[in-house]
């Protein structure tokens, strides 16, 4: 195991984790709606990884990643039954 994944599997490491995963999902969820299957490919994974290490870390980053993961599952299904 190197030392970048023994660093980046520490505790307090994990909500910053989850809120970047989060942020790079609001993305994938709204600029890459237009690639084929763009939103639900790219901005879905991402929201899920960010939710489940929200949910594993505690703190305001955490819960910040949770809840915006939680909007892009949201709007990513609206916007496909809306389609």
């Amino acid at each position: 195991m190197s030392s970048t994944t023994a660093r980046l599997s520490t505790g307090h490491n994990q909500p910053r984790l989850a809120l970047a995963l989060a942020l790079l999902g609001v993305l994938g969820s709204t600029i890459a709606w237009d690639l084929p299957a763009g939103g639900f490919w790219i901005g879905m994974p991402l929201a899920v990884a960010a939710i489940v290490l929200g949910l594993r870390s505690r703190g305001r980053m955490a819960t910040a990643a949770i809840v915006l993961g939680a909007i892009e599952i949201l709007f990513t299904v609206a916007w496909t039954v809306a389609g």
